[in-house]
């Protein structure tokens, strides 16, 4: 009888032995592997700031990209359109979704049908969270720049159909006398047809130079001979000269379809990070205690009451938190930028309205990295270690954000 007991220890030791062999083993992969991943951080880290920290200067911060001269290039016009697309991004990401997460774990119905509608709802979000960026950007070409076919697509010197904020004038250029010394100016007028992209000039018409001087402008036929006084030639044109269509946009320019503008590219990272939000909201609701709403209830609050005044309050450094990453997220992509924008690198104008298309951090520095030119690739880490440092940034509020608040509840 003594010996069983002995065989039963012995095997059970034997067993044990074996667990922490196993656990040592799993531990020491996870160090290689873990130290790995650390080497080759460091790595890429260590030349991205031997490649890019000497085009680091005032100069590459506030400069635009210039075609085959990188030592004039910059990325001023990538950081504000980042900036832009990540305003856009946030303005709509955020409320839709902390409200879906609200309405997800706060107000649960109790109809058997809106109970499928909401769990269907909740299986699409986690379904959502793990597709790739391309494809929202395939979406959103189809959804923003197109609007489904709903409206017919801006064509090259064509004006969209619904639009606003945009005002359209001919414009054509004097005669030019280089005897004389005497070159054309360019002078506009209103266009009273802005569907015609061209204007022939018969007659005499009032237009303004550049200067916002109006004028009546000289018009003479091809057989009479030009004018000698030269304030009068600069005045004049020849009858049957075409004057070409412009537009002026002020800074609440919009039009349907939303075309291939920033605020397309802005709301189609809005889809992108938008389950993120969802996901990362719920947990932090999920996280409050229900004995606070069980005595918020207690105390006859209605259940929007208890959501405002209790969950929220409590839910929110962890809703922060989830936006800020998700956003840093957002910062970060480039293929639904160049699905719906394109890989633009600079624009002659700047970005003046949200129907323009602008350059981004993270279009730039893919397009600098297989540039032709090698030069630019050192610009393209610089780039790189601005995005870093300012995902830094990101992160540390996020983290400086939950600290504040959980401090301030602590508090109390």
């Amino acid at each position: 009888m003594s010996q069983i007991p002995d065989q039963l220890k012995h095997d059970s030791a034997g067993r044990n032995e074996r667990r922490s062999r196993k656990s040592n083993s799993f531990a020491v992969i996870c160090l290689l592997i873990s130290g790995l991943v650390i080497v080759i951080l460091v790595t890429l880290l260590t030349t991205i700031l031997t490649k890019g920290a000497g085009s680091l200067n005032w100069n590459f911060l506030t400069s635009v990209h210039v075609e085959n001269q990188p030592e004039l290039s910059g990325i001023w016009q990538a950081l504000v359109g980042s900036m832009v697309i990540c305003l856009i991004c946030g303005l709509f990401a955020l409320p839709v979704g902390i409200g879906t997460a609200i309405y997800l774990e706060e107000f649960k119905p109790k109809q058997r049908t809106m109970r499928r509608f909401q769990g269907l709802v909740q299986l699409n979000i986690n379904n959502l969270a793990g597709i790739p960026s391309i494809v929202y950007g395939i979406l959103g070409v189809t959804a923003f720049v197109y609007m489904f076919g709903l409206f017919d697509r801006i064509q090259v010197n064509q004006i969209p159909e619904y639009e606003m904020g945009a005002e359209y004038f001919y414009q054509v250029n004097t005669i030019s006398n280089r005897r004389q010394g005497i070159q054309g100016r360019f002078v506009s007028f209103p266009a009273k047809d802005p569907s015609q992209p061209t204007f022939e000039i018969n007659e005499p018409i009032e237009v303004t130079d550049g200067g916002g001087q109006s004028f009546m402008l000289n018009v003479i036929a091809d057989d009479l001979p030009m004018p000698t006084d030269p304030e009068l030639l600069e005045r004049t044109v020849r009858r049957g000269t075409v004057a070409s269509r412009f537009a002026r946009y002020q800074a609440s320019h919009f039009h349907l379809p939303l075309g291939k503008s920033i605020l397309a590219a802005g709301l189609t990272l809005a889809l992108v990070i938008l389950p993120i939000i969802i996901i990362a909201s719920q947990e932090a609701i999920r996280a409050v205690p229900n004995s606070l709403r069980e005595a918020a209830f207690g105390m006859g609050a209605t259940r929007w009451q208890v959501v405002r005044g209790t969950v929220l309050p409590s839910a929110l450094p962890g809703i922060m938190t989830g936006a800020i990453l998700s956003m840093s997220r957002a910062v970060g992509e480039a293929a639904p930028i160049i699905a719906v924008m394109g890989g633009i690198l600079g624009t002659t104008r700047g970005l003046s309205n949200l129907m323009d298309a602008s350059p981004v951090l993270p279009v730039t520095i893919y397009k600098w990295s297989s540039h032709q030119n090698v030069a630019y690739e050192n610009l393209a880490a610089g780039a790189i270690i601005v995005l870093l440092v300012f995902l830094l940034l990101m992160n540390s509020v996020a983290i400086w954000i939950r600290y504040h608040f959980e401090r301030k509840q602590g508090a109390f």
